[in-house]
């Protein structure tokens, strides 16, 4: 069955739901591959008609779901993953499935063990391994919690770009630190999470993630640090590459599908809640703003994964969200995270996040902390337990009751029980594995590879092309690969100890990103780099050459200069990298040697005047002073290990008879750098986060970005027309299909990504001038058509009213305002020439804390 089949069969609606719906859309226009009627939409009689506009227009990019219109009716019928039916009365596809806490059987198993289980068992849940003095197990078996008699503790790693084994390989911690990886488990290292956001692909997402998770269970691994998701509210920030953009429901789209994935086999983890976006100094770090922004822009993915993937875990942050913790944080943990987003499973919290990670408290301060955070609603301490460990002394004397212990113990087995993590010996997991865990490395049979280079393939974003400089001509005998070769400092450990480096050679090495907690060690011997992809897949009798400085291209015919940030520049601050202090390359370089030596090299091919593109590597905005006076730009990301296998696919254009296009777009605005108003304190501190980020500052200030929101050029050209809504009014429980036409009007295989912005003309609230509300990948070859509907969920245009009293009132409502939605459709957030408007039945979701 195709994809576009597939979704079309998830949003089917069953009978019991779809009540005598009054408007429908006319069958479609001429079209290649459109799939059969499915249902979904308004949940009023609505005899208005459809709002059909129908122009064309010619738009860059990429697309995807080749559907039939479809009728208005109420509700859902999507099912889950596994092709159960979904919990979330709100579901569109099997992203949006919601929990399955209705599970007889495992609630059963739940309270069964609570009638045996020991207060101190119980405790044992709640952190990781005991506190010792410097040297102690808190250094060693930090990827674990302990095994009680009969329930096996969990058994956490990161991240979100594969399995990251360099921590310790069960208690055994690595001595070869961040160069030599000999002794450390490879597993496959996949595009870190920007360049996977740039590819608007939830379906590649839920691959992805579904691997992890594979890798994960063969590996005996039970519980992903994955999805994090904070929002990139300014480029600077050092986990740029972990999180998948700047825009909220993008956001909550991909972390959802990602985390269904993972889910398939073992728990997920959303991280890092909340307002984490700010690095250098993260454990002092007060992130204030108002309560709508909290809620809207710095919540709502929260709330989506929580409440669209039925997500098994939630970790708390190092930071304080006003003025207070955010592991004793009762406000984010339990007034909005499980009160008003409905969170039913666990909260754990980051490693070392509780205070005093470098100055031990004293017992006293201890127990009143451990305290603090039961009461805000934090489950788990990790990596030991340093404040948890007082637990059975407050639990003695009173001060912690026997049913705080059993509300966060039930939340802890029941997602042991969930995903079969509790097991002593035996499989843990939900289904047999694919991959094989031996002699600390993962195998396959090849499907990882595949799918890792997949996703380079639709990450990468073509940002520059004039004259048609891509793809390289087949006229093109030299070819010459180039790029800087660079030093950078890490630290080994978490004490910031045994300080150590390494060098990048830009032109040859694979790019995985940073070395801290989600770095990924592929086997070398199926990784290739940029020199590497380059070679393997030129056309017979080109010969490729590789070097480091311009002198390598002076008889080359096309020249590939590869530049970008180090381990050293963008990362996690016990690592020496933090944030960033601007947006230039090599800025953190004190060596004069080597201050200035990307632009240098860039500046000196360019004047050579030969064909030739940039690739740069990184995890957000690069400052680019060159960029007038070279033909070509690609970002590439931090491709992982067939990131340069999958460049050179996508540069030639065409491989062994196989086409390659580029599809990704920039799931950020990039900017100047003194276009990015909003404060970021580097220093630690307090921080104001402001409710405009990314293309909605830029929009609220009249600025034309250096590529916008979507951003992303193809070997080929699309047209949009006949944008038709489904309904023409919508009320609770709302569907909206936007249903437009796409066509692929080039000579060459493409994919584009549609994307749908929403407004409020009537609005009497502070919302963003337009706001993303929907996305979908499409493949159309050359000259295709193909009919795409996107379902736009009611739900999702609400936004959080506080009530009176001033800005530090915490209390309001979900409100979805009555009136004018204007629907606008395009290919990127300054590319939206369709336009419709449908009417709202307003309404307010009940008073929240």
């Amino acid at each position: 069955m195709s994809k576009t089949k597939r979704l079309a069969s998830l949003l089917l609606l069953s009978g019991g739901l779809l009540a005598a719906p009054a408007c429908s859309l006319p069958g479609p226009a001429t079209s290649t591959g459109t799939g059969g009627s499915s249902g979904m939409g308004c949940s009023v009689a609505d005899d208005a008609g459809v709002v059909d506009t129908g122009s064309s227009v010619i738009a860059t990019g990429d697309v995807e779901n080749d559907v039939t219109p479809v009728a208005c009716g109420a509700g859902s019928g999507a099912t889950g993953a596994d092709g159960g039916a979904v919990t979330n009365p709100n579901a569109i596809d099997k992203y949006t499935q919601g929990y399955s806490y209705a599970d007889p059987t495992i609630a059963g198993q739940v309270e069964s063990t609570m009638t045996t289980i020991t207060p101190d068992d119980e405790i044992i849940q709640m952190y990781g391994m005991p506190f010792g003095a410097s040297g102690s197990p808190q250094f060693i078996d930090i990827e674990r919690s302990q095994d009680t008699a009969t329930i096996r503790g969990w058994r956490y790693r990161d991240a979100s770009r594969g399995m990251n084994m360099g921590e310790d390989v069960d208690g055994a911690f690595p001595t070869a630190g961040y160069v030599n990886h000999s002794n450390v488990g490879f597993t496959t290292s996949f595009p870190v999470s920007m360049a996977r956001g740039a590819a608007f692909d939830v379906d590649l997402e839920y691959a992805v993630g579904e691997a992890i998770g594979d890798e994960m269970q063969a590996a005996k691994q039970t519980l992903l640090l994955a999805p994090c998701m904070n929002l990139l509210r300014h480029p600077y920030w050092g986990r740029a590459q972990e999180t998948y953009g700047e825009d909220p429901f993008h956001i909550g789209r991909m972390a959802s599908a990602m985390v269904v994935g993972v889910q398939e086999h073992i728990a997920a983890n959303a991280k890092h809640y909340m307002a984490y976006d700010v690095e250098n100094g993260r454990s002092k770090n007060d992130s204030e703003m108002d309560e709508q922004t909290l809620r809207e822009i710095y919540g709502r993915h929260f709330r989506m994964v929580v409440q669209d993937s039925g997500v098994s875990s939630v970790m708390a942050s190092y930071n304080e969200v006003l003025g207070v913790k955010s592991c004793q944080n009762t406000h984010t943990l339990t007034d909005v995270l499980r009160n008003d987003f409905g969170f039913k499973g666990f909260i754990l919290s980051d490693w070392w996040a509780m205070p005093g990670y470098t100055n031990i408290p004293d017992a006293a301060t201890l127990k009143s902390g451990a305290q603090l955070a039961m009461t805000a609603g934090l489950d788990v301490e990790l990596p030991w337990g340093l404040y948890y460990s007082e637990l059975g002394a407050l639990y003695d004397t009173n001060v912690i009751k026997k049913d705080q212990l059993d509300a966060a113990t039930r939340r802890i087995l029941y997602e042991k029980y969930r995903f079969n993590a509790d097991k002593m010996i035996g499989a843990v997991g939900l289904k047999a594995p694919v991959t094989k865990w031996s002699s600390s490395k993962i195998s396959c049979d090849g499907t990882h590879l595949a799918l890792a280079k997949k996703a380079a393939l639709e990450s990468m974003v073509l940002l520059k092309n004039d004259n048609g400089t891509l793809p390289i001509s087949p006229s093109v005998q030299k070819v010459a690969v180039v790029g800087v070769s660079v030093p950078y400092r890490t630290t080994d450990d978490e004490t910031n100890d045994n300080k150590t480096g390494g060098i990048v050679d830009f032109s040859k090495d694979v790019r995985g990103g940073d070395l801290g907690s989600s770095r990924v060690f592929p086997d070398p011997d199926k990784s290739a780099g940029p020199f590497a992809g380059v070679q393997m897949t030129a056309p017979a009798g080109v010969t490729v050459v590789q070097g480091n400085t311009a002198d390598v291209a002076a008889d080359a015919d096309f020249v590939v200069v590869v530049a970008g940030l180090t381990a050293e520049d963008e990362g996690e601050e016990y690592t020496k990298a933090g944030d960033r202090s601007s947006l230039a390359l090599d800025a953190k370089q004190t060596d004069p040697m080597y201050m200035g030596i990307q632009n240098n090299l860039i500046n000196a091919v360019a004047a050579m005047k030969k064909p030739m593109v940039v690739v740069l590597e990184g995890g957000s905005v690069i400052d680019m002073p060159w960029l007038s006076q070279v033909p070509a730009v690609v970002m590439a990301w931090y491709p992982g290990q067939r990131g340069g296998e999958a460049l050179g696919d996508l540069l030639w254009g065409q491989v062994s008879g196989v086409s390659y296009n580029f599809g990704g777009k920039l799931p950020f605005t990039w900017g100047h750098e003194a276009d990015y108003t909003d404060p970021f304190n580097a220093t630690g501190g307090m921080t104001t986060f402001n409710y405009y980020v990314g293309y909605r500052l830029f929009d609220k200030n009249n600025v034309t970005p250096v590529y916008p929101f979507g951003a992303g050029l193809s070997y080929t050209t699309f047209a949009y027309s006949k944008l038709q809504l489904g309904c023409s009014t919508l009320s609770k429980g709302a569907v909206l299909p936007v249903v437009v036409n796409v066509k692929n009007t080039g000579t060459v295989d493409g994919d584009e990504i549609v994307m749908v912005f929403v407004s409020f003309p009537n609005t009497t609230a502070r919302r963003p001038a337009k706001e993303l509300k929907g996305f979908a990948r499409v493949s159309l070859a050359a000259g295709e058509e193909k009919q795409v509907t996107i379902p736009i969920r009611l739900s999702d245009l609400d936004y959080f009213q506080t009530d009176a009293g001033g800005a530090a009132v915490r209390t309001g409502h979900w409100v979805v305002e009555s009136g004018p939605v204007q629907i606008m459709v395009g290919g990127s957030s300054t590319n939206l020439p369709l336009m419709g408007t449908v009417n709202v039945n307003g309404y307010t979701v009940g008073s929240t804390q």
